[in-house]
């Protein structure tokens, strides 16, 4: 037996699909017209009016669970701001000041897009570029912020000796992949991570490789958003870089001039205008 509460909701939600509106959720009762008219866009629109009470009932929660299987197959893309990650800012020109880290002081590195590090051991062999193998090794920590005066400590959620990751993938964490990127060789490094560079969305690493270690990372991300506020921390040091000899040349360091982009985007347009193909 349905209650009445639940008729009442589903009637409630049947009525603002049907005409578009949702007080709560605009968004969401967008979203799920969209996926409605999809499954009946073979179907002509039906005033409110003229449909059973029954058959609004079984059409709402029909569209609901059609709106819930489609959110699982495929997510929604994270809300967070990863501009200039792509073109990795570069610590020839991140803002550096003199901080006290544990009664020591040290340079603290900020780039354009809000990363921070610390290098604690400059290397001296080469830095990556994007395409090729890096092995690192590191140790990973959520730190919250300090809440009425309580200070928080470093909380270590993984560690691996020897991290091997294609640099530039897109599979890496956006704030690890730039801080390791003007790294060298035999170098160890520092690197805070803001939650907009952090674990934004699902399939990124590294992750603990057991249920534990990763029950305790998604319990600290959880935290960071309770308390809105915190930081990803990695405590980096570069093994090795390694070559890959089956790249196919998809990756590089390079990104178009504004000059370049601009002749583009004219001949683009000029293309379009003519008639012809793009």
């Amino acid at each position: 037996m349905i209650s009445c509460r639940a008729l009442s909701f589903f009637w409630a939600l049947s009525s603002s699909l049907v005409h578009g509106f949702s007080r709560d959720g605009g968004i969401r009762a967008t979203t799920t017209l969209a996926a409605a008219h999809r499954v009946n866009e073979s179907e002509s629109a039906v005033d409110a009016s003229t449909i059973p009470r029954r058959r609004a009932l079984q059409k709402a929660v029909s569209l609901v669970t059609t709106a819930a299987a489609s959110s699982l197959i495929e997510p929604l893309p994270a809300i967070a701001d990863i501009e200039g990650v792509v073109t990795v800012p570069q610590s020839s020109t991140a803002e550096s000041s003199a901080q006290s880290v544990d009664g020591k002081s040290v340079t603290v590195f900020k780039t354009k897009s809000g990363l921070q590090y610390i290098d604690l051991v400059e290397g001296s062999g080469p830095s990556p570029r994007y395409g090729n193998f890096v092995s690192i090794s590191y140790k990973g920590y959520v730190k919250l912020p300090d809440i009425k005066g309580k200070s928080s400590q470093f909380d270590q959620f993984d560690a691996d000796p020897a991290y091997l990751v294609k640099h530039g993938n897109g599979r890496t964490v956006p704030g690890l992949d730039e801080g390791i990127h003007t790294m060298k060789v035999g170098g160890k490094r520092r690197i805070i991570i803001p939650p907009k560079l952090g674990y934004v969305t699902s399939g990124l690493g590294p992750v603990p490789p057991g249920p534990y270690g990763r029950w305790k990372l998604n319990r600290l991300l959880d935290k960071m958003i309770e308390v809105k506020g915190g930081n990803v921390i990695f405590d980096v040091e570069m093994r090795s870089v390694i070559e890959d000899e089956a790249d196919q040349g998809y990756y590089d360091d390079d990104s178009l001039s504004p000059d370049d982009f601009n002749a583009l985007r004219n001949n683009l347009e000029s293309s379009r205008a003519a008639g012809g193909n793009v």
